[in-house]
């Protein structure tokens, strides 16, 4: 068995307890300098979560995008003030 393909239990966890009936896409894994990281991505509340992990399982960082970006021909955008250039 390929130990470098699995994916350290406190990296499921957090995933499990903090997205539960979410939609996981992807887990990913890779190594710099010595050190395995894990990027995962989750979907939740029209968010797509970018997670990063260490090779402990700990959380480096979580940043988070609009699952679906805003319609740039919906009224609303306009009456918004925003403008195709801003995004």
């Amino acid at each position: 068995m390929n130990t470098k393909s699995k994916v350290p239990y406190k990296v499921s966890e957090y995933i499990r307890d903090t997205f539960r009936e979410e939609f996981l896409c992807s887990i990913k894994s890779y190594t710099r300098d010595g050190k395995t990281y894990y990027l995962a991505e989750v979907t939740k509340d029209d968010l797509i979560h970018h997670l990063k992990f260490d090779e402990k399982g700990q959380l480096m960082k979580d940043d988070a995008d609009p699952a679906f970006p805003p319609d740039i021909h919906d009224e609303s955008f306009k009456e918004e003030g925003l403008d195709f250039e801003d995004y």
